[in-house]
């Protein structure tokens, strides 16, 4: 299915966490892994922000991704500008989850422009690389925040924002990432004129407490001891207030969950419904969005139980400074 362009020149640009991908060799991971081959494919995508490459070490978590690569007809190695061996883009995660970057054969990876930040800074991973598009360099980033402690996510996304916002004046930067998080991003409201939240409610507020909402949740008790809880936005609030702007919110487009269904049995209701995957950008870049779209398919649902999540961007745009 995947996005339908806009216009022949505009760039596709998805996130996708794979879930647990590479983690056994059995009959299951196998399938498993077909599914996702063929749910990248169905996408037709030119860059591709993956989470949850699963390798003990960094020369298997490589290779993982060189033959994701090959499997789905994309590229993931960036030239050395010293002429040594390419090195696929690919940043080590502190737990056994890796994130990495893929791109379609036209896009140029500029040599020298990977980055990678891993057990050093954040729960799981951030890869960086610029791309070539049309003459227009951008730089594409895959991210994966971490599952636990509020606070120590909200301070992740600080460093996130000073690595990718810092020294003002750097290249348009698209960030997919599964967040594990509430959106907080802000949108006018037409009818009123006021700030308010894009997210259309809260859907942990909604559910009956379970113990582990303290990795997501804020709580307190009504005067009778009874338990109050809601969405701890504040991880989500460092990435708007810093410059991190959610797609999503900024081309005003309807809610969609991108989490919760069960892959393993594609008619249960599955888990909580959330919008924790996306694309974040950089202020240069918001004049250059042009669609956004969440890939919900019974394919998708089988690969796994994210689905990806897809934006269009304009290059010339981004050139023009429009």
């Amino acid at each position: 299915m995947g996005l339908p362009r806009t216009s022949p020149d505009s760039v596709l640009f998805t996130t996708y966490n794979m879930l647990n991908l590479f983690q056994d060799g059995s009959a299951a991971g196998r399938e498993h892994y077909q599914l996702v081959v063929a749910s990248v494919r169905a996408l037709g995508t030119d860059v591709l922000a993956v989470q949850e490459i699963r390798a003990h070490d960094e020369a298997a978590a490589r290779a993982r991704l060189r033959q994701l690569a090959d499997d789905t007809g994309l590229c993931c190695a960036v030239p050395q500008p010293d002429g040594g061996p390419d090195l696929p883009a690919l940043a080590m995660g502190g737990h056994g989850y890796h994130c990495g970057l893929m791109w379609r054969e036209g896009v140029l990876p500029v040599p020298g422009s990977l980055r990678c930040h891993g057990a050093d800074y954040f729960w799981h991973s951030l890869a960086c690389v610029e791309l070539d598009v049309g003459g227009v360099r951008v730089r594409h980033a895959a991210h994966h925040a971490t599952p636990f402690g509020r606070a120590m996510r909200a301070d992740q996304n600080e460093v996130l924002v000073a690595l990718l916002t810092r020294p003002r004046g750097g290249p348009p930067t698209l960030i997919g990432a599964d967040w594990n998080t509430e959106c907080a991003d802000r949108v006018r409201d037409e009818a009123t004129g006021n700030w308010v939240l894009y997210e259309p409610g809260d859907p942990w507020a909604q559910a009956e407490w379970a113990d582990d909402m303290i990795f997501h949740c804020e709580w307190d008790y009504d005067k009778r001891g009874r338990r109050r809880h809601r969405a701890d936005r504040r991880p989500g609030e460092v990435l708007w207030a810093g410059g991190l702007h959610d797609a999503a919110a900024v081309l005003r487009v309807p809610w969609q969950p991108t989490f919760g269904h069960d892959p393993d049995d594609p008619d249960a209701e599955g888990r909580m419904r959330l919008r924790i995957d996306g694309v974040r950008v950089t202020p240069r870049t918001l004049g250059a969005l042009r669609a956004h779209h969440v890939e919900d398919t019974e394919l998708s649902r089988r690969a796994s139980d994210h689905l990806p999540v897809t934006v269009e961007y304009a290059p010339a745009a981004l050139h023009s400074g429009a």
